[in-house]
């Protein structure tokens, strides 16, 4: 083979593996997997939007709303507790499996009380629907427990009041002073 021969088909054998990579490339972002969209909004605004709501049912889920999230900060408040007596473990010398156990008893059942009163809250958010609303509800509660979960950009709807940032200088220096929780 004379080196004009294979000049040529070594630029034949790259445009025909550039070619195949680029089929390549085409055939996995045609076929990826679709991750639908998160709602925007609150939990409670997409439910009002999607379940079209009249003007009763909307006050009454504000009512279970606050309900919930009342009783929801107050199991918070205890499973952070028992997380930190869990974690506390950790200053003690000798410290048995069964004292370890029982405290992560605590947390689990402190976790347990929230994820149930969640779902008995969505239980009653579907019992005031109409059955049309019902059937939607069904379709769509996985994308609300989604929202649930996510977390909120600081200063976004449900974490408190907006505003400047707290002034420079505080008390430790040139740092603000950390959140009261």
């Amino acid at each position: 083979m004379d080196h004009g021969t294979k000049n040529k088909l070594l630029t034949w054998l790259v445009v025909l593996l550039l070619l195949a990579n680029a089929a390549t490339l085409v055939f996995f972002w045609l076929n990826r997997p679709k991750h639908p969209q998160q709602p925007k909004g609150t939990p409670q605004e997409f439910l009002v939007k999607e379940l079209k709501l009249d003007a009763k049912q909307q006050e009454q889920l504000d009512i279970l709303r606050k309900q919930h999230h009342d009783t929801a900060d107050q199991i918070r408040g205890k499973i952070k507790d028992a997380k930190e007596a869990l974690f506390n473990l950790l200053k003690q010398q000798n410290v048995t499996d069964s004292i370890k156990l029982e405290a992560a008893k605590s947390v689990s059942k402190n976790t347990e009380a929230l994820d149930l009163l969640t779902l008995n809250h969505f239980q009653k958010i579907r019992d005031i629907c109409t059955p049309e609303q019902q059937k939607r509800f069904d379709e769509i509660i996985q994308q609300v427990a989604g929202m649930i979960g996510q977390p909120r950009p600081p200063g976004g709807p449900g974490n408190g009041p907006q505003g400047p940032p707290p002034p420079a200088g505080g008390p430790e220096g040139d740092r603000p002073p950390p959140p009261h929780n």
